[in-house]
């Protein structure tokens, strides 16, 4: 028997373990967000953007757990979609959509909150969606600008504009969906043009 006031090896031996293992995934984490502290001028690579869009998953696991947000990543197109850019760009622009969309998903019940993103490497884009509350037609044309807010629609602060800062160094563009086929859901739907703006 165990005398009081000892602790068990066995239990001491688990903690230990459980303890290295999320020393492990906070390392894991670290790694992905050093990224983004590189410069966004370094040479630039054919990046995969499925594999930078489930890092930045990782990174918002709990939150859209604990906020009841179900996530999907759909494909369309014969092949994985592609951008010419870096890792650091794409870690950004991800970044600060899953923030746009988790804030304004509270007003939605929880449970029935939804993000969708569309890869198609058809017409080299992808589409972001949630079911918030969408935007306001009036606000439309305002929402990438610099600390735009509204009043209680999408596009605060600077995450939508500086996504757009970032994509125009390298020719690509993001807008809202415009038309039926990009519209995803019923909130915001942003749109990433991944072909390059000619001169």
């Amino acid at each position: 028997t165990q005398k009081p006031g000892t602790l068990s090896k066995d239990l001491v031996g688990r903690e230990l373990i459980s303890f290295r293992g999320m020393l492990s995934f906070v390392e894991t984490q670290l790694k992905d967000i050093q990224q983004l502290f590189k410069s966004t001028k370094q040479r630039r690579k054919d990046v995969r953007v499925k594999e930078i869009l489930e890092k930045v998953e990782r990174l918002f696991a709990t939150s859209l757990t604990r906020e009841g947000v179900k996530f999907r990543i759909l494909e369309k197109g014969s092949s994985p979609l592609v951008a010419k850019t870096t890792d650091a760009v794409l870690l950004q622009l991800f970044l600060n959509l899953f923030d746009n969309s988790l804030y304004w998903l509270q007003s939605k019940p929880s449970g029935k909150r939804q993000i969708d993103v569309l890869l198609d490497s058809d017409e080299h884009m992808l589409i972001f969606a949630d079911n918030g509350p969408g935007v306001k037609a009036d606000d439309a044309p305002f929402i990438f600008e610099p600390f735009y807010s509204g009043k209680g629609e999408e596009g605060r602060g600077l995450g939508l504009y500086i996504a757009r800062q970032l994509l125009d160094k390298h020719d690509y563009a993001i807008e809202l969906a415009d038309i039926k086929r990009h519209k995803l859901l019923s909130g915001a739907n942003f749109v990433v043009s991944f072909v390059q703006a000619e001169e």
